[in-house]
């Protein structure tokens, strides 16, 4: 079967599996989460588990912001 995809559906579609694994990577401890998203070639499982902290710490911050306005 053919299918026509418009641009807003395959946006939202690719925007609701980075949303799926953004939840699942988050549900898991971060050294676990590294783990899994290790790939040989690139960083390494300490550098993608720094990423991890890093962004989880930016959340948290927006969070706070948002919270206090």
């Amino acid at each position: 079967m053919n299918r026509t995809v418009t641009y807003d559906q395959a946006l939202n579609e690719a925007a609701q599996i980075f949303a799926d694994a953004r939840a699942r990577r988050d549900s898991l401890p971060a050294d676990q989460a590294a783990r899994e998203a290790w790939v040989p070639g690139g960083p390494s499982v300490t550098e993608i588990t720094a990423l991890i902290n890093r962004q989880r710490a930016q959340c948290r911050e927006r969070r706070l912001a948002n919270a206090a306005a």
